[in-house]
């Protein structure tokens, strides 16, 4: 046995050092390791921040940057190839009202459900990009006409007409959509991206809810529309509009007892501008809000007035859907009947048909706010889009306003206008018949039992002066009408 210490302890250093060197490995390895790892976290976040930078933080598609990125590609390869390809250019309609009534989280909702659905219609060489707020753009490559771009812009029509589910419930939404065709319509690719737009708003101004091809006459309109919007502007700052009455018979009573609030523009040079030749661009911008006040508070110290001078009329004013569907609409009402210090029950308030579908749940809230003034409620151009009367059973209408285009029809027999009278009269509504132009249509509209009446046979819009001469003088006229 002591003969083998002398090797033991000659063997002691080499045993320590590969213990040693194994020590020296293992640290090594490690290293290797947390660095691999610290490697690995930085291209993570590089990857991450790159994505980011490229990719909007809500719905994951790509962003302005990363679609023009795309879109250069798409037209090096387009040139390369002699193909064509394609910019969509998709706004959501009526998103301002989702945010405004239901609030932002619900807005956010929508839109991530609406990237969803684009993605399904398009092919992986195809890019979805949002653009901002409620606008999207589609890069369409590798195609043979501008009627495959049409045909996708068809189907995405299609995807988006189903109901979103928002918290639970469905909720209707719809989209305008404007293409424009590389190198058919521009072969500039900012020039392609605002044509796209251009269609886009054509596509609006066409009543939503559809889409549309770029034409050169776009270009004009917009500019056209562009020049007038300032115009616009400098008449609502300098005091050029103007409310003219529209007297409404009752037929019951044989006698003028309301009026409805229709605004003109007084231009200094063109002189009494009418509605149509300027209110679609005024409810298309955002003037419409202050104008649309302005008439509110005008119309309703009219209405005073006429108090005043012993006349309880009952004035009707109609509100455009970005002045209903306004977060602050129903305040703002209370406010002006507070200013003006008349009564709810002087003051009719009009909303179309479509707008009181569009958003049912949110417009009853609303409508039940008015009611709660004592604010009549009118529903106009009723019968021309897709709600029944028993639709309406649940929200607090008084009175139904038939469309011109069924007093029209008066002369073949009636029978719609007929048929919405009772209907209208079982549910305790009353009926407006609007634009009677005749004293036989006037005549026929009483036999049926309709309560109410206006157009150019009783009366053209005119000022609140004239109003009153003609509220003199209706016991006589309206005898002779009706008789």
């Amino acid at each position: 046995m002591n003969s083998l210490w002398p090797i033991a302890a000659g063997m002691a250093p080499c045993l320590l050092a590969l213990a040693a060197g194994q020590w020296q490995a293992r640290g090594l390895r490690a290293r290797c390791a947390q660095l691999q790892a610290a490697l690995a976290a930085q291209r993570d976040t590089e990857m991450r921040l790159d994505f980011m930078a490229h990719h909007d933080s809500l719905t994951g598609l790509p962003n302005r940057l990363q679609f023009q990125m795309q879109l250069e590609h798409g037209v090096a390869y387009a040139r390369r190839h002699e193909s064509r390809l394609a910019v969509l250019f998709v706004d959501i309609d009526h998103f301002k009202a989702i945010n405004d009534t239901l609030g932002h989280d619900a807005g956010d909702q929508v839109l991530v459900q609406f990237a969803q659905r684009l993605r399904q219609c398009v092919r992986e060489v195809d890019t979805v990009a949002r653009q901002g707020g409620d606008e999207f753009i589609i890069l369409l490559t590798e195609l043979r006409n501008g009627a495959d771009a049409q045909q996708v812009a068809e189907k995405i029509m299609k995807a988006i007409a189903e109901p979103f589910t928002i918290h639970g419930d469905p909720l209707p939404v719809a989209a305008s959509i404007g293409v424009a065709v590389y190198p058919d319509d521009d072969a500039d690719l900012d020039a392609l991206i605002e044509k796209a737009d251009l269609a886009m708003y054509a596509a609006k101004q066409r009543g939503k809810g559809a889409s549309l091809r770029f034409l050169p006459s776009m270009q004009a309109k917009a500019y056209s529309s562009l020049i007038l919007e300032t115009a616009l502007r400098h008449a609502q700052e300098h005091n050029e509009f103007i409310l003219t009455y529209q007297p409404k018979l009752n037929l019951r009573e044989r006698k003028i007892t309301g009026a409805k609030a229709l605004l003109r523009w007084k231009h200094p040079e063109l002189g009494l501008v009418m509605p149509l030749d300027f209110l679609p661009v005024l409810e298309q911008s955002a003037l419409i809000l202050p104008v649309g006040a302005w008439v509110m508070a005008t119309a309703m110290a009219q209405a005073r007035r006429w108090l005043d001078r012993g006349h309880a009329l009952t004035v009707a004013v109609h509100l455009s859907p970005r002045q209903f569907f306004h977060k602050d609409i129903a305040q703002m009402l209370a406010a002006a009947l507070e200013r003006a210090d008349v009564p709810g029950r002087c003051v009719e308030v009009e909303i179309t048909e479509a707008m009181l579908i569009d958003r049912s749940q949110n417009a009853e809230e609303v409508l039940q706010q008015f009611k709660q003034m004592g604010v009549r409620i009118a529903i106009s151009d009723f019968g021309t889009g897709y709600a029944s009367l028993n639709y309406l059973r649940r929200f607090a209408v008084d009175v139904v306003k038939i469309d011109k285009s069924f007093v029209d029809d008066l002369a073949r027999g009636g029978a719609m206008v007929r048929a919405i009278i009772e209907m209208a009269h079982s549910l305790n509504m009353q009926v407006t018949a609007a634009g009677v132009e005749t004293d036989a249509q006037l005549a026929q509209l009483s036999a049926m039992g309709c309560d109410e009446a206006f157009g150019f046979c009783l009366s053209a819009a005119v000022s609140p002066e004239e109003v009153e001469a003609l509220l003199a003088a209706s016991q006589q006229r309206t005898a002779a009408l009706i008789s």
